[in-house]
């Protein structure tokens, strides 16, 4: 039986998370040999190449955690916060292989899910609209699903055209700030009165709790911080955090 596939996120990353954690692991290798200094120098050495390689093997090691099982957890964990009746129209903007948005499809029955992305391969393994709508299939959701290419930046819907909009680990890929506030503009701009978005990233969780909240979005709250996104948080110095800002609409 086939079973649904949703990538290695950054998978230029995780490559080079390890090559880098072998490539310390090999260095240690002339002190077998007898080719490094006397002690203590070599002693030092050692140790701190060992510690390189923890640390470049470890953090790899997350990253295909995150990618294989954690996003599936956590995918659950993001769509309990909305309050489904089944009917909705939900956006998944970067919808990449499909995680959300075939997660939000299984929670419909008369709604239906539309996701957009650049298919970009560096931010994602493989990422093309086939595989999304392979993974859908799979799941038993094809039917509630449609996919395009389209700019987070410039969606081409109406306003007020979906009850609900999801995001998981795409905004972050915009660099400049004034990018990633058009692409919440444009997130609300569609987003219907009372509708729900739920914004889940590795970094700028601050930053986008204060872009809702200029936007006119309520009830706005951080979720998901738990032990493993704490770890990941502390080995990576800060720079990788996977929480998520939640809010919504006000009501017409």
């Amino acid at each position: 039986m086939k079973r649904s596939d949703y990538g290695i996120d950054a998978p230029g990353l995780v490559r080079k998370m390890f090559l880098k954690g072998a490539g310390a692991l090999l260095l240690i290798l002339p002190a077998a040999f007898g080719f490094w200094p006397s002690r203590p120098w070599g002693v030092i050495l050692t140790i701190l190449l060992l510690l390189c390689a923890a640390y470049f093997l470890g953090q790899g090691g997350l990253m295909l955690y995150s990618s294989l099982i954690g996003k599936l957890k956590e995918r659950e964990r993001l769509l309990d916060l909305i309050s489904w009746q089944g009917t909705e129209r939900v956006l998944d903007v970067g919808c990449g292989r499909g995680l959300m948005l075939v997660g939000a499809a299984r929670r419909l029955t008369a709604g239906r899910a539309v996701g957009i992305d650049l298919w970009q391969g560096a931010d994602q393994a493989d990422n093309r609209p086939e595989a999304a709508l392979n993974n859908a299939r799979i799941e038993g959701v094809a039917k509630r699903i449609a996919v395009s290419t389209a700019d987070m930046r410039q969606l081409p819907f109406s306003n007020e055209s979906f009850d609900v909009v999801i995001s998981h680990w795409a905004v972050h890929n915009l660099h400049e700030a004034d990018d990633r506030t058009r692409a919440l503009s444009e997130m609300v701009r569609v987003l219907k009165p009372a509708g729900y978005v739920v914004l889940a990233d590795i970094e700028h969780h601050a930053e986008y709790a204060a872009t809702f909240k200029q936007l006119g979005l309520i009830d706005i709250r951080h979720v998901g911080d738990s032990p493993m996104t704490a770890i990941m948080a502390a080995a990576s110095f800060g720079n990788f955090r996977p929480t998520a800002v939640a809010a919504r609409k006000m009501p017409a």
